[in-house]
């Protein structure tokens, strides 16, 4: 065989090897786009699904607020934590802003076992002392509430 049919040969074996390795390439990167996309679609959903939960349970509070089976101290804490995980923005988020208010206010109340191992005068301060400052931002809390019962997000 003559020297330029062997680089014929050569070449057209190097030219297949390198197509062979580019459309080995190209379906790796197609692979990963796909895994890529499933995962986006993953978290997408877990948004959306943790949002709803926040919604409905914003929404449950809220009810509960205002038939009364529910205190306005414990609802603001429970609101406030939903809101923040919602993420809304600024403008979204500016008529809900007395939940965060109140909540700097009643955060270091003892709750649950601390509150119960509190002795009595101390957990009747701490009792009078979020009676009032439930007291003083009632109304803006009960119109607060009355709209998370109906929250929606846009988009």
């Amino acid at each position: 065989m003559s020297t330029p049919i062997l680089l014929l040969i050569a070449a057209v074996i190097i030219i297949a090897g390198l197509a062979v390795t580019a459309w080995r390439l190209q379906q790796r990167v197609r692979q990963q786009q796909r895994h890529l996309e499933a995962q986006q679609a993953l978290v997408a959903q877990k948004k959306a699904d943790r949002q709803a939960f926040a919604l409905d349970s914003l929404r449950i509070i809220s009810s509960n607020v205002i038939e009364e089976d529910l205190n306005l101290s414990e609802a603001t804490i429970r609101c406030k934590v939903l809101i923040d995980a919602l993420e809304l923005n600024e403008n979204e988020r500016q008529p809900y802003e007395i939940l965060d208010v109140v909540y700097e206010k009643v955060q270091h109340f003892a709750t649950h076992q601390a509150r119960k191992d509190l002795n009595r005068a101390e957990r009747e301060r701490q009792d009078a002392a979020r009676e009032a400052i439930e007291a003083d931002h009632q109304q803006d809390l009960i119109s607060c509430f009355k709209r998370l019962r109906h929250i929606q997000l846009n988009g």
